[in-house]
């Protein structure tokens, strides 16, 4: 009886198939949303209520949503409504039914003039509660559409989008409001360097994103159909609101710009057309280059629009200089990456023309000896089945025909076998060598000692210089 060769598979999927392939897979927790308790408000409204929160669920990214038809049929099964299914035990188990991981639930009520919203995530394994939410919200129903949004990304634990906050916290909903400005009254400066001040906060009012601004040009052209002196000659919160009835503004900004020796100070106020009341009033004191006022005021447009100011506008005003350094490239460097990706240390050398170049033929020629070698393994996986099949069928036969077949085939097959074997051993052998050598060829052809020292003692940074309100580079070179 003729044994069959078993080669050791484990040893090339340990050296070729890694080299080839790379995958990975990324699963998401599936949420099936039951409908909420109705307690003080119409039930239909809190199916609507609970539709936006399985709506937003999916834009989380965290989870996956059962579908409520699937949800709906499993209740039916079980003779029971959604708003029978009340206690944990029951979302777990209902759960268990759809496949799903984890089950929302909760109740939607009123107290006066106030809702209240309460949710919790159950688990379907363990049926204890992982996370609970609740809240309270003063106003119309169809504000709570924005809670429930919001919510839906606080019970799974992500954080919420900037823009769903935004809306929450933000006047007219988070929507932008219509604002115009009047030029700042100059004291102790010149008229030019306040108009030229308040384009500046203008600019930034409008970059908040929290404001539709009116033009400065339809502006004067209201106040000079009025009657008004475009030069500083409407100052008063009267005029201004004036001018903002016939703009047709909701909120109108005025201001002045002084000077007290060194020192400089801006006054703004932000007041509502309609009723005339200040809605907000800033103010800043500066104390250096007029220039510097360009910063400050910047800052100020977002704080009077409730927008913390960007970072580039507050690193300007702490004076603090922003450097962006480059890393020296090293041979250890290259090497590193080029055992992990054949030919990337040659390519990431790109000092040197014809070693970047060479990126190419590593990673060209590994790839094609490894699909040699997967190809090389299949056949040899394919000849030891038909060897095992035909030693087999060889085994059970009892025409001396048959047996005389069966047994040519298995040594046939074995034979192929045995060749396959050696051709694969001689590829990863191929196959490991040019990897090695691709390891040390980016090694040897990395950048040199003294560049990376060069690099050191030899610096250009982009900084930005505080009293000329400008980025620049700066060239360094170390001493040592």
């Amino acid at each position: 009886m003729h044994g069959v060769k078993h080669m050791n598979l484990k040893k090339y999927l340990q050296w070729v198939l890694p080299l080839i392939f790379v995958g990975t897979a990324f699963s998401q927790p599936t949420v099936a949303v039951l409908d909420f308790d109705a307690n003080g408000i119409p039930e239909y409204e809190v199916e609507t209520l609970v539709e936006r929160l399985r709506s937003e669920l999916p834009n989380t990214g965290a989870v996956r949503l059962v579908d409520r038809k699937m949800l709906e049929n499993i209740l039916k099964e079980q003779g029971l409504q959604q708003s029978g299914c009340t206690t944990d035990e029951c979302a777990a188990q209902i759960g268990e039914l759809l496949g799903a991981q984890y089950m929302i639930s909760g109740a939607i009520g009123k107290l006066g003039d106030t809702f209240t919203v309460d949710a919790k995530m159950v688990s379907v394994s363990t049926g204890a509660a992982e996370k609970a939410k609740n809240l309270s919200y003063d106003g119309t129903v169809g504000g709570l559409l924005l809670e429930m949004q919001i919510l839906a990304w606080e019970i799974v634990d992500v954080e919420v989008p900037k823009a769903l906050l935004l809306k929450r916290s933000g006047e007219e909903g988070g929507e932008k409001v219509t604002v115009a400005v009047m030029d700042f009254d100059p004291r102790g400066i010149s008229l030019l360097e306040a108009q030229t001040l308040t384009d500046r906060f203008s600019t930034e009012v409008s970059n908040t994103g929290k404001a539709i601004l009116v033009a400065r040009s339809t502006v004067l052209e209201v106040m000079e159909d009025q009657g008004y002196d475009t030069s500083g000659g409407c100052t008063s919160e009267e005029c201004a609101a004036e001018v903002g009835a016939l703009l047709g503004v909701k909120y109108m900004i005025n201001g002045a710009i002084g000077k007290l020796g060194d020192t400089f100070t801006i006054d703004a106020k932000m007041f509502e057309v309609a009723t005339g009341a200040a809605a907000k009033t800033k103010n800043a004191t500066y104390t250096g280059p007029v220039d510097g006022l360009i910063t400050e005021i910047e800052i100020l447009a977002w704080e009077m629009m409730g927008v913390k100011a960007p970072k580039s506008l507050t690193s300007k005003r702490k004076g603090t200089m922003v450097t962006e350094t480059v890393r020296p490239k090293t041979k250890l460097g290259a090497a590193l990456r080029s055992a992990v990706i054949p030919g990337l240390g040659q390519a990431w050398t790109t000092d040197y023309e014809d070693v970047s170049k060479k990126s190419w033929y590593f990673m060209g020629g590994e790839a094609a000896v490894g699909l040699l070698a997967l190809l090389t393994y299949t056949n040899l996986n394919g000849a030891n089945n038909k060897a095992v099949k035909n030693h087999t069928n060889y085994i059970n036969a009892t025409d001396i025909n048959d047996i005389r077949t069966y047994k040519e085939q298995s040594e046939s097959n074995l034979n192929k076998a045995e060749s396959l074997e050696k051709q694969l051993e001689l590829l990863t052998t191929v196959l490991m060598g040019v990897h090695v050598y691709n390891i040390v060829d980016a090694f040897l052809n990395g950048p040199s000692g003294e560049e990376t020292a060069a690099t050191k003692k030899q610096r250009i940074d982009l900084v930005y210089n505080p009293e000329l309100n400008q980025p620049q580079l700066r060239f360094s070179i170390a001493l040592d």
